[in-house]
């Protein structure tokens, strides 16, 4: 009788636990939803406040076009204009309708046995960015190389030489390539590629074989040929290394001098020199220049 009276009332227990159990549910649940362990002033109902959108640049959430306007137009509101968009960077350096001053100094590649050093300066004037025309003037030194005396010690035979006097001619360039470049991960160094043909005339001077012999000068039409690089340091400084081609009809002296009536006749030398002794002459060249520009400013003229 006990047992079943103990049973009874762990039945009756476990069934009012239960019954609390599913009444304290709902406030669980609406615990939960308005966020578990928070402040009851957190589980009030949620404020949403009114966005005042037209203190905001750039924005069009206004109530009429003429305030939308007014919004995008505030202080510190960026200007949109296709002026703002650069695609392609302006070029770091203009020549057009400016002076180049470039004096250079160069130095003969191609001959063995004399070699020309070279000092003299351009004038150019630039018609466009593009295009120059210009002027071209050198006077030349010359050393004979070591070559040309172990000629004689091996062979037994002089060398016919001509040595250079001076040259100024009338040159035209173009610019076909532009172009940059970083320098040691710092500095970027903007360059453009010459081209320059040029016509004038250059005045040679023949070295006798003969100890004593007179000499005599060549007055030679020579038409040249150029490539270089020219680099942009400042907005009126440039350096540039350039190679040029000098081509022209020179005379050396005639091989049959000495069987001539008179050997110290320069006429008559010279004249015999240009019919048996006249051959065509190629001198490269490499020069070195410094750019001074006038007037050493420049403005753009068109927009970006």
């Amino acid at each position: 009788m006990k047992r079943l009276a103990l049973g009874l009332f762990v039945i009756l227990a476990n069934l009012s636990v239960a019954k609390s159990s599913l009444a304290a549910e709902p406030e669980t649940a609406a615990s939960d939803t308005a966020g578990g362990d928070k402040t009851p002033a957190d589980t009030g109902p949620a404020i949403t406040p009114d966005l005042d959108l037209s203190e905001i640049p750039g924005s069009t959430e206004m109530t009429t076009p003429g305030e939308a306007k007014k919004g995008t137009e505030g202080a510190g509101a960026p200007r949109k204009s296709w002026e703002d968009i650069v695609v392609v960077p302006r070029k770091a350096f203009l020549k057009k309708h400016r002076l180049e001053i470039a004096p250079f100094a160069g130095i003969t590649l191609n001959d063995p046995l004399i070699r020309h050093y070279s000092f003299g300066g351009d004038l150019n004037y630039y018609i466009t960015d593009v295009l120059s025309v210009g002027l071209e003037g050198q006077y030349f030194i010359k050393e004979l190389s070591e070559r040309e005396s172990l000629v004689g010690l091996q062979y037994y035979l002089v060398p016919t030489l001509n040595k250079l006097k001076y040259h100024y001619a009338l040159a035209f360039g173009y610019v076909p390539g532009y172009g940059k470049f970083g320098l040691f991960n710092k500095w970027i160094v903007h360059w453009d590629l010459t081209v320059a043909i040029g016509l004038g005339m250059i005045h040679t001077e023949i070295i006798p074989r003969a100890f004593g012999d007179k000499a005599f000068t060549n007055d030679d039409i020579v038409g040249h040929g150029g490539l270089g690089v020219r680099l942009f340091v400042l907005d009126w400084l440039t350096l540039s290394v350039t190679f040029r081609d000098y081509v022209y009809q020179d005379a050396f002296e005639f091989q049959g001098r000495a069987g001539l009536a008179d050997p110290q006749d320069t006429a008559a030398v010279k004249k015999a020199s240009q019919d048996h002794q006249s051959q065509l002459v190629q001198n490269i060249m490499m020069f070195f220049s410094i750019g001074l520009y006038v007037p050493p400013s420049f403005t753009y003229r068109t927009p970006r």
